[in-house]
């Protein structure tokens, strides 16, 4: 396996200029330089390792994405894409980890010795001052912002069906629990809407989400005319098939929105009303500060995150 040492020799140059020129201190060095000796690591299929890099330089170039135990949605991973391309455009790889139930960061994580990390969930206090100890820049949704969020999307999904005409709303909430954190503010803010509104409220729906779980949710829908406001858009594609199997009419007799814009949503029949949000904004806020150091966000954030969530209107509501 070729090394630094092979690459120098060919180069006609030591080991240190070689270790420089390929760990980003090719500034250091006349072009033509920095020129010759890449040239002699791409012929010989070198490339300076990861832990070694950082070894040098105290840090790495790498940044850790650090995903909570939940389903992942279109959005976020649309999320994901975006952060990745913007950190690949500054010179950075994104490093996706999957967390356990309380986001633990592992040493084999740390080892890698990151430049940053970012999460879309809050992480603890004790976390942040283990990664600041260790100098590694943090970027995550604050706990109070991301419930706020939240409530804000069951409060228009709520005030959609209430313009729709439906006189009573019910929540369909999956009993999942790694979707409790986002679920429970979206319930609350499609319940507050409601009582805002002086609107019927029914108790929440609990949905497995299982195979052939039509009929068993089916029981669950109130007789008389409801909007419901699903917690993304497996759950809604839940309800408008326990509505079909029910045999009630959707959107006449029961009104359906759901979360995430999925493509799913745009095809089933009728197609689902759902929330949309558009990610460019939060990707970009995200890259910038990680790159940065340091957090970003407008002070109005929760105005510029809202500004970004928009209904996109189907036939599940359209009466």
């Amino acid at each position: 396996m070729t090394n630094s040492a092979d690459v120098a020799a060919k180069a006609g140059v030591s080991r240190s200029t070689v270790s420089q020129i390929l760990n980003g201190h090719g500034h250091r060095f006349k072009p033509d330089m920095v020129d010759h000796v890449q040239k002699v690591a791409r012929d010989l299929g070198y490339r300076p390792s990861m832990a070694g890099r950082a070894l040098a330089r105290g840090t790495s170039d790498v940044v850790i994405t650090l995903l909570p135990n939940i389903s992942l949605g279109p959005r976020l991973r649309e999320l994901i894409d975006r952060v990745t391309e913007e950190l690949a455009e500054a010179g950075k790889t994104n490093l996706i980890r999957l967390s356990s139930g309380d986001a633990q960061i592992d040493e084999a994580v740390l080892a890698l010795r990151p430049a940053g990390l970012w999460s879309p969930a809050p992480l603890t206090p004790d976390q942040h001052a283990r990664l600041g100890k260790l100098g590694v820049v943090v970027v995550d949704q604050p706990r109070e912002l991301q419930s706020r969020i939240d409530h804000e999307v069951g409060a228009i999904q709520a005030q959609h069906l209430i313009e729709r005409g439906y006189p009573a709303i019910a929540v369909a909430l999956p009993e999942d629990l790694r979707e409790q954190p986002f679920a429970l503010a979206r319930e609350q803010g499609a319940l507050d809407a409601a009582r805002a509104a002086d609107v019927q409220t029914f108790p929440t729906l609990r949905l497995t989400l299982e195979r052939n779980s039509s009929g068993s949710t089916a029981r669950l829908l109130p007789e008389s005319e409801v909007g419901v406001a699903a917690y993304n858009d497996d759950a809604a594609m839940a309800i408008l098939a326990a509505a079909r199997h029910a045999g009630r009419d959707v959107p006449r007799d029961i009104g359906i929105i759901g979360v995430d814009n999925t493509s799913a949503s745009g095809v089933t029949e009728p197609s689902l009303t759902t929330i949309d949000f558009d990610v460019r904004f939060s990707a970009h806020e995200i890259v910038r500060g990680l790159l940065h150091g340091a957090q970003t966000m407008p002070a109005d954030a929760f105005g510029a995150v809202r500004s970004l969530v928009s209904i996109v209107e189907g036939g599940s509501t359209a009466r």
